[in-house]
């Protein structure tokens, strides 16, 4: 087993991105007063996409893949994954919550995409009386690949899911986190003015577990991530800050886009940068 050392490159990724064809279920729809032209999941989170992709798809090897997207809603990951040349004929799957039938089958026609309905979040039991399975239905070391991108942040605990993922995995097989880095400027920013940086936790007393899109539980620093894989059993592949900003076609304030210029000297230092890219190898 020889690995290929793929690396999608950000014109490779960008031509990916013009050709992209949103779903119903990640387009944001023309008239949405947020942004200053039409917008889509992908257009949307474009830089985070692409160091999350690059950097899993590099350790893939020359044998049949199966790759996992747990969070997979809106299904954005997953189509992109069904056109990019090594992974055109992988077996893709997504694993999580929000998985309407509508949206199984879209997924499954559209993108040869099995979506498998499991609560990730054991611990956090607001989906206990659904009676969802909570372990991934797949055999133990069936799969080289687990995305996990911008989801741990939404879990009370991100144990089960960094466990499941080990389990899943193949000897040699890895897991791409990216997460909200909680040591970023503009979280310094907030404290330097009396705010707390923790202001998109659910609100006192929220539990609705109709709504299966949750607020921020918390957020991380990256030796805590590092902390918790080594814990599960996983080595630190790669570990870095990035700017996972996703505001540059947002309408913003005179005053919003001034503080996104105050911004910018500060990233020179790596960990007030937005955004943690982490992966962990399993031995």
């Amino acid at each position: 087993m020889n690995q290929m050392n793929y690396d999608l490159t950000g014109s490779q990724f960008n031509r990916l991105v013009r050709t992209y064809r949103p779903s119903q279920y990640d387009t944001f729809g023309a008239e949405d007063p947020r942004f200053t032209k039409p917008m889509n999941h992908v257009l949307k989170c474009r830089d985070r996409l692409h160091v999350a992709l690059r950097s899993g798809l590099r350790w893939l090897s020359d044998e049949p893949h199966t790759i996992v997207d747990f969070g997979p809603f809106p299904g954005s990951l997953l189509r992109l994954l069904r056109e990019i040349q090594p992974t055109k004929a992988a077996r893709l799957f997504g694993a999580g919550l929000m998985a309407s039938p509508e949206f199984v089958q879209f997924m499954r026609q559209d993108a040869g995409v099995e979506i498998l309905t499991v609560n990730l979040d054991p611990a956090g039991q607001q989906f206990t009386s659904k009676g969802y399975q909570e372990t991934v239905p797949l055999p133990d070391r069936s799969v080289q690949l687990v995305f996990a991108l911008e989801i741990v942040e939404h879990l009370t605990s991100p144990f089960h899911l960094m466990t499941e993922a080990y389990r899943i995995l193949k000897s040699g097989g890895h897991l791409v986190i990216t997460t909200p880095n909680v040591t970023r400027i503009g979280n310094v920013f907030k404290l330097l003015i009396g705010r707390s940086p923790n202001d998109r936790l659910a609100p006192p007393g929220y539990n609705d577990p109709n709504d299966e899109w949750r607020p921020h539980a918390r957020e991380y620093a990256m030796h805590e991530l590092a902390e918790m894989l080594r814990h599960v059993g996983f080595e630190i592949a790669q570990a870095n800050f990035f700017l996972g900003e996703d505001t540059q076609d947002c309408r913003q304030s005179t005053r919003q886009s001034a503080v996104d210029w105050v911004k910018v000297p500060f990233y020179l230092f790596p960990h007030l940068r937005g955004s943690l890219l982490v992966v962990g190898r399993k031995p």
